[in-house]
């Protein structure tokens, strides 16, 4: 069992890595340990909770101002930011014809 407390973990700089399991959306190893974010039942609960090779720590909402957060990953849609599905569409179709009023 480890001899950190809840303040050790929050104050480090923990790089955190995405996971593919949507309940445990993130991991990291700190000092051996293995760190793991749970979701919770927001509003409910607390939206997040620490857990250190499986024991719980803390639970929380607001993410350690020390922790790295990994970015946010790119949306399934493929089409550029700032721009609708239709005019992307419009733009990778050059064969089609457009209609114009005279």
């Amino acid at each position: 069992m480890s001899t950190k407390t809840v303040t050790d973990y929050l104050a480090e700089n923990i790089e955190w890595k995405r996971t593919a399991d949507p309940r445990h959306p993130f991991s990291a190893k700190f000092d051996g340990e293995k760190c793991v974010i749970r979701l919770n039942d927001f509003p409910d609960e607390h939206l997040y909770t620490l857990i250190v090779d499986g024991e719980e720590v803390i639970a929380f909402d607001d993410w350690s101002a020390s922790w790295i957060r990994p970015a946010k990953e790119n949306a399934v849609s493929q089409t550029a930011p700032h721009k609708s599905p239709a005019s992307s569409r419009r733009q990778h179709a050059p064969n089609q014809r457009r209609l114009v009023k005279s």
